[in-house]
């Protein structure tokens, strides 16, 4: 399923580009993005039924991460452009059992006023990575996303985005581990640092986050 939502994005992208491939200007960005689950909300729950341990540092704080696009720029008239893209960034917060990446596809309306210009849209979303638990988290995201930008000349810019989520990041019977971390003088066999019986549950919450990139149109 994920494997076709994501050939149905690319694809849908392909389209774009060549439903208004006349007059177009292609182009890429790259820079850092700033995640956050936003609204997040959580139980800790201990399986053995002892007492639960304290959430893992960063469950609830923001990721530092980075984000990558292609783009094509389609002009409707003087001042408004059509900008769909294929981008990459990072997500969820900085605890390694909350991250995970999406590739997008944005369909921006962009007005041009001389060197600035504004750009806002649609977004669909669909995550590829999760190293530590794929299955706690939801493959498909609608959002919406808005930004301003600045030209220096015809093809280098800097563009500020946000973008806000519409649905719940987690499936409903998600359990996120908590891997036991041995305190000094404290015993480890070799499976205490990934195996544990305590667990983040009833997770709720939505994706947000905010890009700054620097990018070239040909």
């Amino acid at each position: 399923m994920k494997k076709l939502v994501l050939s149905l994005l690319f694809f849908a992208f392909l389209c774009s580009t060549q439903l208004f491939a006349q007059g177009a200007r292609l182009g890429f960005k790259a820079g850092l993005s700033y995640s956050q689950i936003t609204g997040y909300e959580f139980s800790l729950f201990n399986q053995a039924g002892e007492t639960a341990r304290q959430a893992p540092t960063g469950a609830e704080e923001g990721r530092y991460g980075f984000a990558v696009a292609f783009l094509a720029e389609f002009p409707i008239n003087d001042k408004i452009s059509f900008q769909p893209e294929f981008a990459f960034s990072s997500q969820g917060n900085k605890y390694e059992g909350t991250r995970f990446d999406n590739l997008q596809l944005p369909l921006g309306l962009r007005i041009n006023f001389n060197q600035l210009f504004v750009i806002a849209g649609p977004q669909a979303g669909i995550k590829i990575s999760d190293p530590l638990q794929s299955e706690n988290y939801k493959s498909i995201d609608f959002s919406v996303f808005g930004g301003i930008g600045y030209h220096f000349n015809e093809s280098v810019f800097i563009e500020a985005r946000f973008t806000r989520g519409f649905l719940e990041v987690f499936e409903d019977d998600s359990k996120i581990v908590v891997p036991f971390t041995p305190k000094d003088g404290e015993s480890a066999n070799s499976n205490s640092l990934v195996n544990s019986d305590n667990f983040l549950v009833n997770n709720t919450g939505k994706n947000q986050y905010f890009t700054l990139s620097v990018g070239y149109r040909l």
